[in-house]
């Protein structure tokens, strides 16, 4: 099969664009995921530099080969940004810009040698695909399923460009080698027109499986707390509970004291304040998936402990809240909390709960501020 090359670099510039708008209409829809403008622009800069290096038959002019290489370089940046901005990292602007301003620099001293010029845009190409791939694979967020096919074909990428810079120091005398060194040839527009698309569609499912992984984990998280909610609390509680079998867990139920009349006197401000900062004691005192906010004021938390460390534990977090709040609210309010704490083995979250409930009243009837553990 012959593979006519300029059939191939219009295939690949049009396909190319057509990616980077695909992608950038997605970053349009969701505006969170901001890496996708960062790979939409990507496509468009490797558009726009082989569409401009191969605009003529015949050698490229020096501006051509100046400009064309730079755009290159320069979509290699963009690739890599938003890598790091995908996983919520900063974009610093010499990370982007670096190896383009490396070929503008050096192009005056290597213009009239190929393989020189094509052992620099090699090199520069393979750090940042290792760049890419490394930050995917070490800084990554969230594991995400699509990221690691991301993160294989990147690696993908290093080997070719690694490829290249063989071929760069290879003897040109061999064939096939000089015509897969050329800045442009069958072979390497057969493989990048297969390559492009499918990285293009891989930060697609990348950016879909992250915003589904969001929706996920806000319909288990408490907007205003930032803690799990009620129904989180419930499925972290019954994975402990069969993962325990017929061992001691304890069981806390958590409520602030006079949480209406707070609200009531100094508006639902002050009294949001009171839930978060109770949140973020819970956050420090209790191991990340035994608690949540069960409504209300009213939060719970199911733990792998004895009827005494309960309590302790219990006593610390109720000390940690009235500290902390007079810290946060002064002389606006005194926030207290009070804690019915149960143990038992064998039972299942509602049951702990109802006993809980129970030992909490007693709290209440008790006057306040208090840790009762029955």
């Amino acid at each position: 099969m012959v593979l006519d090359p300029a059939t191939l670099t219009v295939a690949f510039v049009l396909l190319s664009a057509a990616l980077g708008t695909l992608l950038l209409f997605s970053w349009a829809l969701n505006p969170r995921v901001k890496a996708l403008a960062w790979w939409g622009g990507a496509y468009w800069l490797i558009a726009l530099g082989i569409g401009s290096a191969n605009i003529r038959p015949g050698p490229p002019a020096y501006s051509l080969l100046l400009v064309a290489n730079t755009l290159g370089l320069l979509c290699y940046g963009a690739l890599y940004t938003g890598c790091r901005v995908f996983n919520g990292r900063s974009a610093p602007l010499a990370a982007t810009l670096g190896a383009a301003a490396i070929w503008l620099g050096a192009f005056p001293f290597i213009y009239t040698s190929q393989s020189q010029r094509l052992l620099l845009i090699a090199s520069l190409t393979l750090v940042y695909s290792i760049l890419a791939a490394w930050e995917l694979g070490r800084h990554a967020s969230r594991s995400l399923t699509s990221s690691r096919v991301v993160l294989v074909l990147l690696l993908g990428l290093a080997a070719f460009n690694l490829s290249r810079i063989g071929l760069a120091l290879a003897p040109t005398s061999v064939s096939w080698i000089d015509a897969l060194a050329h800045r442009w040839s069958p072979s390497m527009a057969l493989l990048l027109v297969v390559f492009g698309p499918s990285l293009a569609f891989m930060f697609l499912s990348m950016a879909k499986e992250s915003v589904e992984l969001e929706y996920k984990q806000a319909a288990l998280v408490d907007p205003l707390t930032g803690v799990p909610n009620r129904r989180a609390f419930m499925q972290n509680a019954s994975r402990l509970l069969a993962r325990l079998g017929s061992k001691p867990v304890s069981c806390l139920l958590f409520d602030l004291d006079n949480f209406k009349a707070i609200n009531d006197r100094h508006g639902h401000d002050t009294g949001d304040r009171i839930l978060r900062i109770f949140g973020e004691v819970l956050t420090s005192h209790l191991p990340q998936g035994t608690f949540g906010r069960l409504g209300g004021e009213e939060f719970g938390a199911i733990l792998p402990l004895a009827a005494r460390e309960a309590a302790v534990l219990a006593e610390g977090v109720r000390h940690a809240f009235s500290t902390a709040g007079a810290e946060t609210l002064g002389d606006l309010a005194r926030v207290t909390v009070s804690v019915g704490c149960v143990t038992g083995a064998g039972a299942d979250a509602g049951a702990l709960l109802r006993r809980a409930d129970a030992a909490l009243y007693q709290a209440k009837r008790s006057g306040r501020n208090i840790v009762i553990a029955a």
